[in-house]
């Protein structure tokens, strides 16, 4: 008998910590969305386009990606939506390590934002090689982090694909990864900026990283409507209004002269 009571408060215990042992899916973004790229289309986003730079490989290639390869170790690259700034976001993408080889030297990929000039964001990057992820701040020549390079079973490996978001309001951050929470942090250095693609070679003998079906939501900038108006139209919708009311009451003045002209 004791036996049992002990089991069934066991289950009980267990089904009431669920939600904190399994992981809470995270919320949903804040706004509307704003903007969706699959970059099937590479000249939607308007991000840059160099394929064979020199410096480092940045682009659009089949089958519908972009892409960040650094062609030296010790560096790391990035590359910004040059129309896309934001203070109140959710910025979501799908990342992946797509290297010949993924096992030889360190790598990291990740999300830019709050980008005031190609200088000055925060990054968050993930390695998918050690199962890391740290956040940092640039800030013009230098980095510092503002979270340290830390380990996490939400980090899929190797050539996985990682679903990566990143929420900011005000100076509050919080970080998401394949559905489930990875870290929070607070700054107040950039209050609004652009977003993008980063991309960090240690010492491997090359990363090349793939970024896909990029998402934005923002509480800025959100249109309204007032009741009981369309949303759609074209221009001069209001003049023709206009212009057939102004008809409509002449016609019932000529109409109503003709009766007593009759009478």
């Amino acid at each position: 008998m004791r036996t049992a009571f002990k089991t069934g408060l066991t289950v009980v215990l267990c089904l009431a910590l669920w939600p904190a042992i399994a992981g809470a899916a995270p919320p949903d973004p804040k706004g509307k969305l704003v903007y969706e790229d699959d970059f099937s289309d590479p000249t939607k986003s308007h991000l840059e386009d160099n394929l064979t730079a020199t410096d480092y490989s940045r682009g659009f290639h089949a089958p519908g990606v972009y892409h960040l390869k650094d062609l030296k170790g010790n560096d790391t690259r990035w590359s910004l939506f040059p129309d896309k700034s934001y203070g109140e976001f959710s910025f979501q993408a799908d990342v992946w390590d797509n290297s010949d080889d993924v096992s030889t030297g360190d790598i990291s990929e990740g999300l830019a934002f709050r980008a005031t000039d190609k200088s000055h964001f925060y990054a968050v990057l993930i390695d998918p090689r050690k199962g890391k992820y740290s956040v940092i701040k640039w800030d013009g020549g230098k980095s510092s982090d503002l979270v340290a390079s830390a380990d996490s079973a939400l980090v899929k490996r190797k050539n996985e694909v990682n679903q990566l978001r990143v929420d900011g309001e005000g100076s509050a951050f919080t970080i998401y990864l394949n559905g489930d929470k990875l870290a929070d942090f607070s700054d107040s250095s950039f209050t609004k900026g652009q977003i993008g693609f980063i991309a960090s070679n240690v010492d491997a003998p090359n990363n090349h990283i793939h970024f896909d079906n990029s998402k934005i939501w923002t509480t800025e900038g959100a249109e309204t409507t007032p009741s009981g108006l369309p949303n759609t139209g074209q221009a001069g919708d209001g003049a023709l209004l206009v212009l057939a009311v102004v008809l409509a009451l002449m016609l019932l003045g000529l109409g109503a002269r003709l009766r007593r002209i009759a009478n």
